[in-house]
């Protein structure tokens, strides 16, 4: 069986970030080392930490140095055949592990294998396995219509036509919680240009064009609560999702797609508040 190291990055939450190492201490299948890397935090997270989970390897940044950078931190001081990316958030299901564990174990072409996310209501969360993203699947998802009209164009970046509960390949999986096989990385994680936001479509996008293949597994449920970072500063958040967006269209589109991407966000953002407010679900 492969062995299995687990990142978590954290930045003031303190109580989710109990559960979730609880969780990952609980877990059927046992993980060789954890490390959590925290983003300059103010809430006492470290000291919870260090004196709750004497096992885990505490990362302490000077700063918050944003997502990506965090988890790289932390990649360099992992040496098991896989590591498992795991927001502070979430909560590892007992079994959710082991079945991303086989997933991977069992179809030699797969790098990242990433569960069904549900909320603390049960509810899936689409964002678990998805396509790569679009002007039109944002503006969707920004303004939540991709919600309101599944089927439509509006609703191909979540693959909201999928009900997400079987197992198959997809694009992208959610960085909230993945799984990557260490020798598809080549030695690299994320790109240290991203603060938030985007990483794990760049990621997922770079192992697909090696040759890989990313795995949705309905086998494994983990419950994601979902920005509890972001809404302790939600305006900065959306801002950094935004920017990350617009890199990725640059890299992957062009400068002109980018551009056109940014001067549609100002006026998809009002109108998601007026979809929701008008057009409850």
């Amino acid at each position: 069986m492969p062995t299995v190291d687990v990142i978590v990055v954290n930045l003031d939450t303190k109580d989710l970030l109990r559960t979730c190492l609880a969780s990952i201490r609980t877990s059927a299948f046992h993980v060789r080392r954890v490390f959590v890397v925290d983003n300059a935090s103010t809430d006492g997270s470290p000291a919870m930490v260090a004196a709750e989970f004497p096992e885990v390897g505490l990362v302490r940044m000077s700063r918050n140095v944003g997502f990506a950078r965090a988890n790289n931190a932390a990649f360099g001081l992992t040496d098991a055949n896989a590591v498992l990316l795991l927001n502070s958030d979430a909560e590892l299901a007992r079994d959710a592990l082991g079945a991303l564990v086989h997933a991977l174990e069992t179809d030699p072409d797969v790098a990242a294998t990433g569960p069904v996310l549900v909320g603390a209501d049960g509810r899936v969360q689409y964002e678990g396995g998805r396509r790569d993203p679009s002007i039109v699947g944002e503006f969707g998802n920004i303004t939540h219509l991709n919600l309101r009209l599944p089927r439509t164009r509006l609703g191909r970046y979540l693959m909201n036509e999928w009900d997400h509960r079987s197992t198959r390949d997809v694009q992208t999986v959610s960085g909230a919680c993945v799984l990557l096989r260490r020798s598809a990385l080549a030695g690299r994680l994320f790109r240290d240009d991203f603060f938030m936001y985007g990483e794990d479509v760049e990621l997922c996008a770079r192992l697909r064009a090696a040759g890989w293949r990313v795995r949705y597994v309905s086998e494994a449920e983990v419950v994601h609560h979902g920005g509890a970072t972001s809404k302790k500063a939600r305006t900065r958040m959306r801002v950094a999702g935004v920017v990350s967006m617009a890199q990725l269209f640059g890299r992957s589109r062009g400068p002109a797609y980018a551009a056109a991407y940014l001067a549609v966000v100002p006026f998809a953002w009002p109108l998601g508040v007026l979809v929701r407010k008008m057009w409850p679900r």
